[in-house]
């Protein structure tokens, strides 16, 4: 076992010299045991982050012992990286110290670029080009993870990253590409950093999956080498601009959007890029995308394809409703997630809803075919794209819908839902193939009720599969049905059409 303690001990005593706190960090990584992994970077984090709160340090020095101690970490960090996203055993609490990892080593580059301009002696040419390209990828990194939270960004994180870029401008670099670490695949530039940071967001990426959100922005890395952002529009349309003076995020080139701090970019060549992948995907995985060790299918790459060049058109992709949606302000209760709502309906305990409810919902806007609510409330491990939820109001019947977007603010969490129809039904499914089985929890909503004109039978997962047949009860009364096209998987359930093939006694 790693004496940690006694390590951390040394890095956070005062009486430890800034050398001392550079030696201890160093052999920190050198002699990281892989079983320690997270513990490991916990210490490494409050390694860097003794080094930041030291002022008695050279330039020379701090670079020295950030580049090294970065160099030796990324890996464990990408590990912990990989054991989030795939949801390994354990990760759960991974997340606070990913995001510390970006933040407190971004921090320190920004210190080393604002000493340099004090002592550039101290740093040559090389490491200051690393040290901006990194800093600026660490910064992209933490915008890209508050995509995969569904959490809108606040604009200091987008001006920390223009500081990083404005100076490898300055410093001449910005279009020059190098490795990033020494075993990296994939050269890249502070342009490509920035470019592919700005594609990211024009996604829209709060009504995408999780894995949806992680295969664009793998995707970006692919599609967006070479991409020169400029100080004058480009011709080829569309164009696409920040504003380097402002802590915003890009949007489509607008008239009057002229300066000195405007840089543009064309998404042409992106497009055409894309376009290409999607001619191969109409037949096998190009091995670019196959590369990338996304948990996509074949038809779910072509599908986002599309949807990115949507998105990515000259109007900047932004999807029309299906209907016009009014102002609505009220208070609402909710149930999220399939077995949940199901229990509910059954036991047609609606009030159960109110005693249930720990935090507060609300009514922003509303429609025939969709809604519009706010969340207040710190717990948003409930909400998923694709994930049912059961809404009761005082003005409207019992509505069953699924979220389609999420998006994190200040002043709560936006969810957007898709309304499935009113006044469901539950009933119970019972295998034939399994008699002695206890029934399973379903979903019924019928033709008259359902927004779009199809009645929706929402079942288990595991039970969904062509030409299978099960027993459905509801009300006193069973039938035997046999499930058919259309089908269609949503985050927690499956829909289902079914005939029905007899009344049983």
């Amino acid at each position: 076992m790693f004496d940690f303690k006694s390590l951390v001990s040394s890095l956070l005593s005062k009486n430890t010299p800034a050398s001392g706190v550079a030696q201890s960090a160093t052999l920190l990584v050198r002699d990281l045991p892989q079983a320690e992994y997270f513990t490991a970077l916990v210490e490494i984090i409050k390694a860097v982050s003794k080094i930041n709160a030291d002022s008695e340090m050279s330039l020379k020095e701090r670079i020295k012992t950030l580049l090294y101690v970065d160099d030796k970490a990324a890996g464990i960090h990408h590990q912990l990286c990989q054991d989030y996203l795939h949801s390994r055993g354990g990760s759960k609490g991974y997340l606070p110290t990913i995001l510390a990892y970006w933040h407190e080593l971004a921090s320190a580059y920004q210190i080393c670029l604002r000493l340099y301009r004090g002592s550039p002696n101290q740093a040559g040419d090389a490491e200051l080009q690393l040290v901006t390209t990194r800093g600026l990828h660490h910064q992209m990194r933490l915008l890209a993870w508050n995509a995969l939270r569904y959490l809108k960004p606040e604009g200091s994180a987008w001006q920390q990253g223009f500081r990083f870029y404005t100076y490898a401008e300055e410093a001449g670099f910005a279009r020059s590409p190098i490795l990033l670490y020494p075993d990296a695949k994939q050269e890249i530039s502070c342009e490509h950093l920035l470019v592919q940071a700005g594609m990211l967001h024009l996604a829209q990426t709060e009504n995408m999956l999780h894995k949806e959100i992680v295969a664009v922005d793998q995707l970006l890395m692919l599609i967006c080498q070479n991409i020169p952002l400029d100080k004058q529009p480009p011709v080829e349309m569309p164009v696409f601009v920040y504003n380097l003076s402002l802590p915003e995020p890009p949007q489509p080139m607008l008239r009057g959007m002229a300066g000195k701090w405007h840089r543009y970019w064309s998404s042409y060549e992106i497009t055409t890029r894309l376009a290409d992948l999607m001619f191969d995907l109409d037949t096998r995985i190009p091995s670019q995308i196959a590369a990338l060790d996304c948990e996509l299918e074949r038809e779910e790459w072509s599908v986002l394809c599309e949807k990115l060049a949507v998105r990515w058109s000259s109007d900047g992709g932004k999807s029309l409703r299906k209907s016009e949606r009014s102002l609505h302000s009220s208070g609402a209760q909710v149930s999220i997630g399939f077995d949940r709502v199901a229990f509910h309906i059954k036991v047609q305990d609606v009030g159960g809803l109110e005693a249930d409810r720990t935090d507060e919902w609300r009514i922003n806007d509303i429609s025939s075919t969709g809604m519009g609510l706010t969340f207040i409330g710190k717990t948003i491990d409930q909400l998923a794209i694709g994930r049912l939820i059961l809404v009761k109001t005082e003005t409207h019947p019992l509505l069953l819908g699924v979220i389609r977007r999420i998006l994190r603010q200040n002043n709560g969490t936006k969810v957007g839902i898709e309304i499935l129809g009113q006044t469901p039904v539950g009933v119970s499914l019972q295998d034939p193939s399994q008699p002695d089985s206890s029934p399973f929890s379903a979903i019924y909503i019928t033709q008259p009720n359902s927004r779009k004109g199809q009645r929706w039978f929402l079942m288990p997962k595991m039970l969904l599969n062509d030409d299978k047949q099960l027993v459905l009860s509801a009300q006193g009364k069973s039938y035997q049905i046999k499930l058919k096209d259309p089908q269609q998987e949503f985050e927690d359930c499956s829909h289902s059409n079914f005939d029905t093939l007899s009344k049983m006694d």
